[in-house]
């Protein structure tokens, strides 16, 4: 985050903290933090992201989902804050640095800021909070280390100085140090250049600034304006970090999915050597049948290495004896071995049959529940997963609008009712109105992402062909995830709505699935 425009930012969200209470704090995943707060007097949610351009703080009304276990210094952090007053704010802005005071308790400051980890204080560093020196505009075009001693002059401003007409960069630095500003700029990589092409060198990188870059400095980006620092920051946050977040969670649930093959995989292999050394503990029965056969020829208290036993063909069949049993010894020995065989034999095919299973349902993509320390309950907070891969789910449909977005459609009740584990709260639900129909979920990457009518009208559409209206001028309800709830005892597919988005009117157009699909999970 831009050291000028965080002075913006935090000018704008201490005040709104103050005197609100901490009532918990999360991290979602490193480097990613939520504050909850009391939720009079501003957005519930305050979101910090550490870790150099890429470091954000916003305030949210929406929360990224939670992991199962929070860490060591998650807990740590927790126990100190959780239940305090936020009682004043102060800043040290080129340090990128909010500093909130804390109703009495374990340290007096919580100190945040895209650079570092949240951290409490009892004192702050001296010198927080004063207000930096300032180089003229002749010293930053000479001196390429002049950020050294002036971190407020970032590379964003230094590019947007060399950027200026001549004799203009001055005017330009005036206006910046004065932090008199009036609109501020998101600028996102655009659909073509998400991969990193177009314009100069990092010049598809996500930015968030408190002046408008000129036009040579945009190759690449989508821009968009603002009014006020808490909206741009808002809107920059969740364009930013809830993608960042979903694909830490699909990689996650990769990796999950990739050790579960490994895992029945080699489960599997070492099911077949265990089979190979119990077989071969049952053929020691027959040994045991042949030796039973010629005891009587032989002294039943005689100790040897093997014996060479008599064959109703004429010949003879050795038989390895532990030389340290008697022949009737080695004969029991040999009988209990074989048992032991034929018992492990028959574990082994109901313990197959489950290994194969776990074995088809990792590569259908189906995530075992993750495992707490050795414990073989499930994790408690597994229903927070975010949205698992596409493969996790069978029987589902994948289509992609005009605009880009990704649809999910249904098959069968049974998929109806599982498709929403490859949702995230803030994805659109469609469903025909007034009767049966297969379930609908257009993909938003994050929370108020706004989606074209084109895109909606087509997921609505989807719906509306697989319903009970398909054929006619259909009514379509839209919500997001978040507010559709499954009805206890209601079966598959079966659900109430909370909370509606909107209902849209479609004519279902019988081309629209073909036109729309898209070959893949």
């Amino acid at each position: 985050m831009e050291a000028n425009l965080f002075r913006c930012l935090a000018a704008a969200l201490g005040p709104t903290l103050v005197g609100r209470r901490l009532e918990k704090l999360h991290s979602p995943a490193p480097g990613v933090w939520t504050l909850t707060l009391q939720a009079a007097g501003g957005a519930p949610y305050v979101l910090l992201r550490t870790g150099g351009a890429a470091g954000l703080l916003l305030a949210c009304t929406h929360k990224p989902e939670n992991p199962a276990e929070p860490s060591a210094r998650c807990m740590w952090l927790r126990k100190r804050l959780t239940g305090r007053r936020l009682t004043a704010w102060t800043m040290d802005w080129p340090a990128r640095l909010l500093a909130l005071e804390l109703s009495p308790g374990p340290g007096r400051w919580l100190v945040l800021g895209p650079g570092g980890e949240p951290d409490l204080a009892d004192v702050l560093p001296p010198g927080f909070g004063v207000e930096p020196s300032w180089p003229d505009a002749a010293q930053v075009r000479d001196d390429r280390e002049v950020w050294r001693a002036h971190p407020q002059i970032t590379r964003d401003l230094r590019r947007l100085l060399a950027a200026s007409p001549p004799g203009r960069d001055q005017a330009v630095l005036d206006a910046v140090r004065r932090g008199g500003c009036a609109r501020f700029f998101a600028y996102l990589p655009q659909a073509d250049d998400a991969a990193g092409g177009g314009g100069a060198a990092g010049a598809a990188r996500p930015r968030l600034l408190a002046w408008r870059l000129p036009p040579q400095l945009r190759a690449g980006l989508a821009e968009h304006g603002f009014d006020d620092v808490l909206d741009a920051a808002g809107f920059f946050g969740q364009a930013t970090l809830f993608p960042h977040l979903t694909a830490l969670a699909e990689a996650a649930a990769h990796k999950r999915q990739d050790a579960a093959l490994a895992r029945a995989r080699r489960a599997l292999g070492a099911l077949e050597a265990d089979r190979a050394r119990l077989e071969g503990l049952v053929a020691r029965g027959a040994e045991a049948e042949a030796l039973r056969a010629v005891l009587y020829q032989f002294d039943k208290h005689d100790k040897r290495p093997y014996l060479d036993a008599p064959q109703a063909d004429g010949g003879t069949r050795r038989i390895a004896l532990d030389r340290r049993l008697t022949l009737l010894e080695n004969m029991e020995r040999l009988f209990r071995l074989a048992a032991k065989g034929r018992r492990g034999l028959e574990f082994l095919t109901g313990r197959e049959g489950q290994l194969r299973a776990e074995l088809a349902a990792a590569e259908r993509g189906e995530l075992p529940p993750e495992r707490r320390g050795g414990d073989d309950a499930p994790r408690k907070a597994e229903r927070h997963a975010v949205r698992r891969p596409a493969g996790a789910v069978p029987g589902v449909a994948r289509f992609r609008t005009s605009d880009g977005f990704v649809v999910l459609r249904g098959k069968s009740a049974r998929a109806n009712h599982d498709l929403r584990k490859l949702a995230s709260p803030f994805d659109l639900w469609f469903h025909a109105a007034h009767g049966p129909g297969a379930h609908v979920i257009l993909r938003r990457e994050f929370p108020d992402q706004p989606v074209p009518e084109t895109s909606l009208a087509e997921a609505a559409g989807l719906a509306a062909l697989r319903s009970h209206a398909a054929g006619a001028r259909a009514e379509v309800l839209c919500a997001q995830v978040r507010h559709v709830r499954a009805v206890s005892g209601g079966g598959p597919g079966k659900v109430t709505v909370d909370r509606l988005e909107r209902t849209l009117a479609v004519d279902p157009d019988p081309d629209l699935e073909a036109r729309l699909a898209e070959d893949g999970p």
